[in-house]
C-alpha cells in the first residue's frame, strides 16, 4: 500500500541490505481491508446499485403509463419496499458469481456487454420465480420493464466508466533501474488495463542518454525526485532499488509527498495491483514485518475465526447431509473400494494429520509407492470422482476436520508432507503456510487453477502470503462468497 498523506512515519536505511525498509511508513487502516474491495470496485457497485434504484422506479413509472387505471407511482414504490433489498441483493450476488466487477474485465467493453446480458437475465428469471412465491401487487410487466431498463442504463454506464478511465493514466515514476525496476516496469506495462503511464527511472549514477531495454528512459539521479515528480505530473513512485541509497532520500521523499504523490515499494505495488506477494522479490526482513503487522495473530480475532469455523461447518452438514447419501452410492457404484479417503497432510505448524475426502480415484492410485500430483486428465481419477472434483463435493467431509480443529474453512490448501518437503527446498518462504491452519478454500483457490508443478505452488505461495498478510473476516466472508461462483462454473480440480 502506498504512503497515505500524513502518515510517513519513519525511512531508515538497512546497513546490509539491499532494499530500503520503508514498512513502518505503511500502516494503516485501508491496507488491512484493500484485499477484497478496491475503490474502483466500490465505485462500480455504488453506481450500478443507484441504476438499479433508478431502474425500479421507472419500472412502474413505465407500468402506471400503460395501465389503464394508472396509479400513484410513490405511492406503489413504498408499498413494495421490501423489493428493494431483494432486487439489489440479487443484483450483487449475480454481478459477483459472473465477473462483473472483475477490474481487468470492467474496462473491456464486449465482455462487460456479455456479462451484463447475462447478469441481467438471471436477475429477470430470479425476479420471476421470487415473484410467484411471495405475495404482492406487482405484475410481469414491471419485471420485464426492469430488465430492460437496468440493461440501457447499466450498459450506458460502463461504456462511459470505459471512455473515462482510458482518458486518466496514473503516472508513475521508479526508482531502481535493476532487474526488480525492470519487473515492475514491464508487468505494469502488459497490464494495461491498469491504465499506469510509466515516466521512466530514476537512480545512483549517471544518467543514461540512451534509454533501457524496455525502452524506457533514466530520467536522473535520485536527488532530482522533486523537480521530476512537478515535470512529469507524477502520481506515485515505486521503490524498486537494489542497493542503498543515500541519505537524504527521506527529504525528497516528504518533499514528493507535499506534492499529493504516493509512494510504494515495489513488492506493495505489485502486491496491491496482482492481490498476491512477488515472493522472490522480497527480503527476509521485509516478510518477518509484514507478517507481524498482520491480524491473523491476534488471539480475538483467531477466536472469531474459529467461531466462524463452527457456525459454517455445522451449517454445512446439516444442509449438505441429506444429499451425501447419494454421492456415497455413486461412488459405490462406479468403481470398487472405500468410500472415503484418508490421506495425511500437514496442518499449522507442520503438525500432521489425517484428512477426510470422498474417494476420487481408483483404489491403489499411488502402487508405486511414488506421491505425484494429479493432473487434469488423470486416467486414476473415476467418472464419478471427476464430477466431484470439478463440484467440490468431494472435500465435504473434511468439514469434520474442521469441527474437530484440525482445519479451518478458509485456509491455505493442505499439502502432503512428501510435497512440503519438496517445495521448501525449492521455494523460499514456503513454511509460512503452516502459521495458520489449512482450509477447505482459500484465497489461492479462488484465484489460481489446480496446479501441479513447483511454478504452481510458488504462485499459490503468493496469494497464501496475500492472505495471511491481509486476512480479516471480511476477507473469510469475500472467499467464501466466491468460492461459490467457482463451485457454479465447476471450476475444480
Amino acid at each position: 500500500m502506498g504512503i497515505a498523506k500524513n502518515n510517513l512515519s519513519a525511512i531508515f536505511l538497512l546497513n546490509k541490505s539491499k532494499i530500503i525498509d520503508l514498512k513502518t511508513a505503511i500502516k494503516g487502516k485501508y491496507q488491512s481491508f484493500q484485499a477484497p474491495f478496491s475503490e474502483r470496485q466500490a465505485l462500480l457497485v455504488s453506481v450500478d446499485s443507484l441504476l438499479i434504484l433508478w431502474s425500479v422506479y421507472s419500472a412502474f413509472w413505465l407500468q402506471a403509463q400503460t395501465t389503464q387505471a394508472g396509479f400513484d407511482v410513490i405511492a406503489r414504490f413504498r408499498s413494495n419496499w421490501y423489493w428493494v433489498p431483494i432486487l439489489l441483493g440479487s443484483w450483487w450476488v449475480l454481478a459477483w458469481l459472473n465477473d462483473l466487477y472483475d477490474i481487468p474485465s470492467s474496462t473491456n467493453k464486449n465482455r462487460s456487454i456479455v456479462r451484463i446480458i447475462i447478469v441481467d437475465l438471471l436477475s429477470l428469471g430470479t425476479h420471476l420465480i421470487i415473484f410467484l412465491l411471495i405475495p404482492n401487487n406487482l405484475s410481469y410487466h414491471f419485471f420485464l420493464y426492469l430488465f430492460f431498463n437496468s440493461l440501457l442504463v447499466i450498459t450506458l454506464w460502463r461504456w462511459t466508466y470505459i471512455a473515462l478511465f482510458k482518458r486518466f493514466q496514473h503516472r508513475v515514476l521508479i526508482v531502481g533501474r535493476g532487474k526488480r525496476g525492470q519487473f515492475i516496469a514491464n508487468f505494469l506495462k502488459q497490464a494495461s488495463h491498469l491504465n499506469y503511464q510509466i515516466i521512466g527511472y530514476v537512480d545512483e549514477g549517471p544518467t543514461l542518454a540512451d534509454p533501457m531495454p524496455n525502452g524506457l528512459p533514466v530520467l536522473g539521479e535520485v536527488s532530482h525526485l522533486p523537480r521530476l515528480t512537478r515535470q512529469f505530473k507524477v502520481g506515485e513512485i515505486v521503490i524498486a532499488n537494489e542497493k542503498n541509497l543515500e541519505a537524504g532520500f527521506f527529504e525528497y521523499l516528504v518533499e514528493c509527498q507535499a506534492q499529493d504523490v504516493r509512494v510504494s515499494l515495489m513488492p506493495d505495488l505489485y502486491e496491491r495491483l496482482h492481490r498476491r506477494v512477488p515472493i522472490k522479490d522480497i527480503t527476509p526482513d521485509w516478510g518477518l514485518q509484514a507478517l507481524q503487522e498482520r491480524a491473523i495473530f491476534n488471539r480475538f480475532q483467531l477466536g472469531l475465526k474459529r467461531l466462524l469455523d463452527l457456525v459454517l461447518a455445522t451449517l454445512g452438514l446439516i444442509v449438505l447431509t441429506p444429499f451425501l447419501p447419494l454421492v456415497m452410492i455413486a461412488i459405490h457404484l462406479d468403481s470398487r473400494g472405500p468410500i472415503f479417503y484418508r490421506q495425511i497432510r500437514c496442518g499449522r505448524a507442520g503438525k500432521p494429520f489425517y484428512i477426510i475426502k470422498f474417494r476420487t480415484m481408483v483404489t491403489d492410485a499411488e502402487q508405486d509407492g511414488n506421491p505425484r500430483w494429479a493432473t487434469e486428465n488423470d486416467t486414476r481419477i473415476t467418472r464419478v470422482g471427476r464430477f466431484l472434483r470439478k463440484t467440490r463435493l468431494d472435500e465435504v467431509p473434511q468439514l469434520i476436520n474442521v469441527l474437530k480443529g484440525e482445519m479451518s474453512i478458509i485456509g491455505p490448501r493442505p499439502e502432503r508432507p512428501e510435497f512440503v518437503t519438496q517445495l521448501q527446498q525449492g521455494i523460499p518462504f514456503y513454511s509460512t503456510r503452516t502459521m495458520v491452519k489449512p482450509g477447505l478454500t482459500g484465497w489461492a483457490q479462488i484465484h489460481y487453477d489446480y496446479g501441479n508443478s513447483t511454478e504452481d505452488a510458488l504462485i499459490k505461495l503468493e496469494y497464501d502470503f496475500y492472505y495471511l498478510r491481509h486476512w480479516s473476516l471480511w476477507l473469510d466472508l469475500y472467499i467464501i462468497f466466491q468460492t461459490f461462483g467457482v463451485v457454479f462454473k465447476l471450476k475444480g480440480t
